[in-house]
């Protein structure tokens, strides 16, 4: 077996496929000095609604801003709260602090992760006006309960779907299940651009109208501003991108997942130092797209340790809690076992289209090695 190294992510390599598509969609754009808006966007945003089955989508400048936006035009802001889960990316709770909100943590589910309806119900208080679950990895949080909890409660339901492009649940798409979805089109994501962009699906029309206004300055039209909005547009280069990447992403995603099985074959039995390696586990009716394949184990530094010898690349993501993290410590209140469970064990192993399947054998080599 080649004992070449194994990277995470080998990014490049999608890229070197579809470069001169790439540079063909670009080079108009440059020829006519049209950077802002236009074609591109438009086309990328009915594209990718019809991708997803959701009746609108409106492009904005990150999975961020996705976020921010979309909170503060379903009428969240200054003394509202909301509902994250303790173990995400600080993304998701930082876009609730920007739209003047606080956000609440609460602890997540054992087997995946996210958001646990049990104390997302727990962690309802007066002021808490919404929900916003994280599809954390690629994987569908347990939408059918969190929306139980919120039209019991009138909350609204914001998707966190930077992970999960093309997920779903119960035949639905993730981006569709709430009131909107937000987002990212970071370059790691399952459909990345070529620099940071995002998106808000939703099928409310006034809605989307709200994010797309404040998302240009607050425009009703070229020269009327009726709210101080922002400068959260996305370019057309990165639309050009996202337009001839998005025709590969069903591809991309089966590949993926794929993957994910073949590691699940690979890495049966394996237990290092006498513990079982924890796999990925999918809720029954989602499909998960695995933006990250992650695996967990109490001695998570020591098996990165081997592989890293072993010249093969892993990521942790994320080894700190939410409400651990030094921003948001005035925040927090009480203990997430879970997600601290989560933060101490998480290893993402390399998976991505186009991975070499002696690749993922190395990886499960190594690991099936370290002591028993």
């Amino acid at each position: 077996m080649s004992r070449d190294s194994v990277p995470f992510l080998d990014l490049a390599a999608v890229h070197r496929e579809l470069e001169s598509d790439i540079l063909a969609a670009l080079g108009p754009l440059v020829r006519g000095a049209r950077f802002i808006g236009g074609e591109p966007v438009a086309t990328f945003e009915a594209a990718f609604a019809a991708a997803l089955g959701a009746r609108r989508v409106v492009s904005v400048k990150s999975g961020t801003s996705a976020l921010r936006l979309a909170l503060a035009a379903m009428g969240v802001g200054p003394g509202d709260r909301v509902v994250v889960p303790a173990f995400t990316f600080v993304a998701t709770a930082s876009a609730v602090l920007h739209a003047g909100a606080v956000p609440v943590f609460a602890d997540v589910e054992a087997e995946t992760g996210t958001l646990d309806p049990q104390a997302a119900a727990e962690a309802l208080s007066p002021g808490v006006k919404a929900l916003l679950p994280v599809h954390l990895y690629g994987h569908p949080a347990a939408m059918g309960p969190l929306l139980d909890l919120a039209a019991r409660h009138g909350l609204a339901v914001l998707e966190d779907c930077a992970q999960s492009h093309l997920a779903r649940l119960d035949g639905r798409t993730t981006g569709t299940l709430g009131r909107a979805g937000a987002f990212s089109f970071y370059p790691t994501k399952n459909l990345g651009a070529a620099g940071d962009a995002g998106c808000v699906s939703t099928d409310d029309g006034d809605l989307a109208e709200r994010v797309r206004a404040a998302a240009n300055h607050g425009r009703s039209d070229p020269m009327t501003h009726q709210t101080p909005g922002y400068n959260e547009r996305l370019d057309a280069f990165q639309a050009a991108v996202l337009g001839v990447k998005l025709p590969h992403l069903a591809g991309w995603t089966e590949a993926r997942r794929q993957g994910a099985a073949r590691y699940c074959d690979l890495l049966a039995g394996a237990a290092p130092w006498g513990e079982p390696l924890l796999l990925p586990a999918e809720r029954p009716g989602a499909e998960h797209v695995y933006h990250l394949f992650v695996v967990r184990h109490s001695r998570r530094e020591a098996i990165r340790e081997a592989l890293a010898r072993g010249g093969i690349g892993t990521a942790v993501h994320y080894p700190r809690t939410v409400p651990a993290q030094p921003a948001f410590a005035a925040l927090a209140a009480g203990r997430f076992p879970r997600a601290e469970t989560w933060a101490a064990t998480c290893l993402a192993l390399p998976l991505y289209p186009g991975m070499p399947e002696t690749h993922q054998e190395r990886v499960a080599e190594v690991l099936h090695e370290l002591p028993a």
